[in-house]
């Protein structure tokens, strides 16, 4: 038994001292291993930058000139329509909402008014009187009464009954107790003044009538581009929003004064509207084709958004990279820009990666880790 204990012993010790051996092995394995390679190269972020961008040469071609404005669809005043009560009265019953589409000669409200109700007994009185007259009297007291009745039913017109109700009225021979306001033109009901029960005076609003089947479109344009635009000219809108791409108007008014602050001045154009799939207040972009000019073009990917700001990177001969502020306006096809300021033919522009770009040199810029050369340029 003894004999026994000991063997394990002597087993339990060779082990621990394999472990050990084993442990300080793997140890100087390690050691020299890392003693022995060499030390990690830095990244360069040029060749980074170089490796994952497309770099092509600009080239000019001829691009439509044109004048970019912005601005607002209204309601053409000329074809707005106040309706206004000629007498004075209380609304008995209106039949007009906001956005309600109305024809010409479709009832709108109901007024009773003392005053309409004694001008349609003055007629009927002078009607009376003169078919008196016509046999009983003097061709002179006859024409006196003729004049009479025309009087009383001009005064009806004025008033704002139609021919056909002063017809209704000679045929009845007893008169309304309401006036009937009728609609104008053909439109679109934009306001409504007053509620059944409300009291006008004479020269009072009801609401208002608005044909659609035209609007204006108000945009501002700069004055630097005032020079190339006239009345008469043709203008291609585009509505935010709409189901149609783009609409055509022509330029009706140039206003002669432009606001100090923006030095913008207000441009409107006449737009048809016949399917009425425009409204009022919607917002819109409409530019004017004013010629052929001769611009530097590059594909729209290449132009880069800083905010409100547009930018290229471009890069030199000595390989460096700057960054360009550009202006940029539509050229002859959706995936190109043309470039009014900030760049010229022959320049080497960035058309994928410019992001990639911008970052790689404003991070070594930061952390002065290269020489690369970081530019702004002002168009």
């Amino acid at each position: 038994m003894k004999l026994k204990m000991k063997l394990i012993y002597v087993a339990a010790g060779i082990a621990v001292t394999g472990f050990v051996a084993l442990g300080i092995a793997f140890y100087k394995l390690e050691v020299n291993s890392t003693d022995s390679s060499p030390p990690a190269k830095k990244s360069d972020t040029t060749s980074l930058v170089n490796t994952f961008i497309q770099v092509e040469e600009i080239k000019q071609e001829d691009v439509q000139d044109s004048v970019q404005m912005t601005g607002k669809l209204a309601i053409d005043s000329l074809r707005l329509q106040q309706i206004s009560a000629r007498v004075p009265g209380r609304v008995d019953r209106l039949a007009m909402v906001e956005g309600q589409a109305v024809k010409i000669g479709q009832a709108l409200a109901w007024i009773y008014s003392p005053e309409f109700i004694s001008a349609q007994n003055e007629f009927l009185l002078a009607k009376r009187t003169a078919k008196t007259l016509n046999t009983e009297a003097t061709q002179d007291l006859y024409e006196d009464a003729r004049a009479t009745l025309e009087s009383a039913r001009n005064k009806l017109r004025i008033i704002g009954s139609s021919q056909q109700e002063i017809q209704l009225l000679e045929s009845r021979g007893t008169a309304s107790e309401f006036l009937t306001v009728t609609s104008t033109i053909n439109g679109v009901v934009t306001k409504r003044s007053i509620d059944s029960g409300g009291y006008l005076n004479t020269g009072d609003s009801l609401g208002s009538i608005a044909d659609l089947s035209s609007l204006w479109f108000l945009g501002n344009v700069f004055e630097s581009d005032l020079p190339k635009l006239k009345v008469g000219q043709q203008v291609d809108i585009q509505i935010m929003g709409s189901h149609s791409d783009r609409y055509q108007g022509k330029i009706s008014f140039i206003s002669p004064t432009f606001d100090p602050q923006t030095h913008a001045v207000v441009i409107r154009v006449d737009l048809p509207n016949l399917k009425g799939e425009l409204k009022p207040d919607m917002f819109a972009k409409a530019h004017v084709s004013v010629g052929v000019a001769k611009l530097p073009v590059i594909p729209r990917v290449a132009v880069v958004q800083d905010g409100a700001q547009s930018f290229v990177v471009i890069k030199k001969a000595d390989g460096q990279f700057h960054r360009v502020a550009v202006n940029a306006v539509p050229a002859n096809d959706n995936d190109h820009l043309a470039i009014t300021s900030g760049l010229q033919a022959g320049d080497q522009v960035v058309v994928d990666g410019g992001v990639l770009v911008d970052r790689s040199l404003v991070n070594a810029a930061k952390t002065a880790v290269n020489s690369s050369t970081y530019v702004v340029t002002k168009p």
